[in-house]
């Protein structure tokens, strides 16, 4: 074969691999949420699959009876009509129901547009108009429609269909921001935050475009440094006035508006400590712009809430009661994440659910006390998410869901009913609406997955194994090429992230991490690729998450080790003198950790963006502790530290305007090797971001494979 043949031939199998990596792109699935009417049990979705594919349909949900609101071939005839040209329609219209519960709103071509449901009518919205700007993400429009909190750049403005009612521009190092939840029930005033970044440290990001290079100075706040005080205002646009809310606390830490009592007469503010230890609950008086104490839990020997709950944890930690008298409260106090019924005087009432599971999430309470759970609460099955059953008392509990897998609910407002996406990795999602109560139950929508047929796909294969302890069960899924052979010999690539905040085995169809999808894409290359989630990381209870509490990068690899050894022991085809590791952000870290930490295993690493542990404060202070609490943690974790233990062939990429893991991190390790004399390879991607975007994307996934087809294959 001569070059040419040579190359083709490569990018027709970096092709392939890329294809399986974007499988979900072949996938046709509603991916806009269904949007329920406030009344009535109806809910509209839009339609990807079915004699509707193309536009949004109605169902009620009692009866079963589905309708489109419009005809596809009519949407694009109004459409194009109001545009004046031929339009197609893409995979799906991102949709919001207007708070007159009369009109749909949607964005085409980034224009605005409203549908009246009794009319059929679409007519063009003006761009300034609070219903078209609050389809803008970051935007929030009053609970009637008439006002909208705007996010400009830094700044801020509230304003109705005429005028900005009150406006605040950005400035240096102050950034104005507005939560979710800003609103108050009756829409009379919202909350904001004023983020002040003065004091926190700042990484240089340079512009390379031009020979006159630009700099920007960027807040990162790294471990050990001043975090961002966060400042409330309370805003009531009809009077145009900002007051500051009186807050006692000193310490430093995260705080979030999670919601508010149901009467409108305060806000509910959830603070956690910076290293993690402490949480408290308060309320915001909005006539006297004060602050309340409720509760407050403190976990001494360990954390409460770490970077999963910084990005998403928040939202679910407070349900509101709709009595006004008492709320829901997640805690993991006996070791798994329950619920616990509290007053607003910080009394507790009673515990809600209980059992050696996790409670994900507690969804809206009926008019009789029904509660809707999302747990992972089968013994057999710790990673499923299912759902559940169970009152205000928590003397029951009825698992509702049959199907195993990844089950995400959408309750009606009434809690009556629920709408359920559910799949497996073996099953694509499906759609179903069910009544709390068990009554109703039909499917109305699934996936159509049939395109998967053109690459191949096959769904990974499950596998169990011990950690390093010889005690813990530890699971994960093993990828292998679509004409696989077992006769062969096959190379091997760990996919890791090993981050304790989240996992990377999926349990979906479609997976929910980044490693799954490499993962299957590294196979079709001819290799065998896994991803497996040890101890220390989340979702099966306190204990499991605790196992590298202060010890960050000690039990990881050992465990990741111990697994590929027992898999490799039952599959002959595994070529464990040929085993690679790849991972991206903590995963690069954890990359690296393995190519230092366990050179007989690993002969080959890739490590993208890695982080380290004197970085992002809020990655690695709950984790860890603060440097001066626990120096040998910080020291044992180093890779720094460990650079003259490489052996096999390493290559690190990041991106210059990495924001996420500073490429400082790189930088450092890379002066260590050399000081080490470590030969390795470096790829420094000129302003890309954290995750490599546009045609570097692509860029960076090539050389990825190109890298392991390099070192690993004979």
């Amino acid at each position: 074969m001569n070059l040419a043949d040579k190359s083709a031939a490569l990018k027709s199998q970096l092709d392939f691999a890329d294809r399986h990596l974007r499988y979900p792109d072949l996938i046709k699935d509603t991916l806009v949420p269904p949007q329920w009417f406030r009344e009535g049990e109806r809910f509209v979705y839009w339609a990807a699959t079915g004699p509707y594919a193309g536009t949004w349909v109605q169902v009620d949900a009692h009866s079963g009876q589905a309708e489109p609101l419009l005809p596809p071939v009519e949407l694009r005839t109004q459409l194009g009509r109001l545009l004046q040209k031929k339009i197609e329609i893409p995979a799906y219209l991102w949709t919001a129901i207007a708070p007159d519960q009369q009109h749909l709103l949607f964005l085409f071509g980034q224009r605005p547009f409203s549908l009246d449901l009794s009319t059929h009518r679409i007519e063009a919205l003006a761009t300034n108009a609070p219903l078209a700007l609050s389809l803008t993400p970051g935007n929030a429009l009053s609970p009637d429609g008439r006002q909208v909190a705007v996010q400009r750049g830094d700044g801020f403005s509230v304003s109705d269909n005429t005028h900005a009612l009150v406006e605040r521009q950005d400035e240096d190092n102050l950034v104005w921001e507005i939560p979710k939840h800003a609103w108050s029930p009756d829409g009379r005033r919202l909350i904001v935050w004023r983020n002040d970044t003065r004091a926190v440290h700042k990484i240089p990001i340079v512009d390379y475009t031009d020979a006159i290079e630009k700099v920007a100075m960027v807040p990162y706040a790294k471990v050990g440094t001043p975090l961002p005080r966060q400042e409330l205002f309370i805003v009531d646009p009809a009077h145009g006035r900002m007051t500051p809310v009186s807050a006692d606390r000193k310490e430093e830490g995260y705080a979030w508006l999670v919601g508010w009592r149901p009467d409108s007469s305060e806000a509910l503010i959830v603070h956690l400590s910076r290293d993690g230890k402490r949480m408290d609950l308060s309320a915001v008086d909005l006539r006297t712009a004060t602050m309340r104490h409720i509760l407050h839990e403190e976990r001494a020997e360990s954390f409460i809430g770490g970077l999963d709950f910084y990005t998403t944890g928040w939202d679910t930690q407070v349900l509101p009661l709709d009595d006004n008298r008492q709320f829901l409260w997640m805690s993991e106090r006996d070791g798994w994440r329950h619920a616990y019924r509290y007053d607003y005087a910080g009394q507790l009432k009673g515990q809600v659910t209980r059992g050696t599971f996790p409670v994900h999430q507690v969804f809206k309470a009926t008019s009789d006390g029904a509660l809707l759970v999302w747990a992972s609460a089968e013994p057999n099955a710790p990673y499923d998410r299912l759902l559940y059953r169970t009152d205000l008392t928590g003397a029951s509990w009825q698992r509702l869901t049959t199907a195993p897998g990844f089950h995400r609910a959408y309750p009606s407002p009434s809690g009556r009913y629920y709408i359920d996406g559910h799949s497996s990795r073996t099953q694509p999602r499906v759609w179903d609406v069910n009544a709390i109560d068990g009554s109703t139950t039909f499917q109305y929508a699934k996936a159509d997955s049939s395109a998967l047929a053109d690459i191949h796909y096959a769904p990974p294969e499950p596998i169990a194994a011990l950690a390093s302890d010889g005690v813990t069960p530890l699971y994960g899924a093993l990828y292998k090429p679509w004409n696989f052979d077992p006769k062969k010999h096959y190379p091997v690539i760990d996919c890791i992230y090993a981050g304790p905040f989240t996992t990377a085995v999926p349990w979906s169809y479609v997976g929910q991490s980044f490693e799954s999808r490499m993962a299957d894409s590294l196979a079709q290359l001819g290799f065998i690729a896994l991803v497996i989630d040890v101890r220390g990381s989340p979702g099966r209870g306190k204990a499991f998450q605790d196992a590298n509490y202060g010890r960050i990068g000690q039990t990881e690899i050992p465990d990741h080790v111990a697994v590929l050894k027992q898999v490799a022991a039952s599959r002959p085809y595994m070529d464990m003198q040929r085993v690679g590791i790849y991972g991206h952000s903590w995963g690069g870290y954890f990359a690296l950790r393995g190519m230092l930490t366990a050179p007989d295993t690993f002969k080959a690493g890739y490590a993208g963006a890695p982080g380290a542990l004197e970085e992002d404060s809020t990655v690695n202070e709950p984790y860890l502790g603060s440097p001066k609490a626990n120096p040998e943690g910080y020291r044992n974790g180093s890779n720094i530290l460990a650079a003259g233990n490489l052996r096999g062939a390493l290559r690190i990429m990041h991106g210059t305007s990495d924001i996420n893991a500073s490429l400082s991190s790189t930088m450092r390790m890379a002066d260590a090797l050399i000081q080490a004399d470590k030969q390795f390879e470096l790829l420094i991607m000129p302003g890309q971001p954290h995750s490599p975007d546009g045609q570097a994307q692509r860029y960076y996934n090539d050389d990825v494979r190109m890298f392991f087809l390099r070192t690993l294959v004979k």
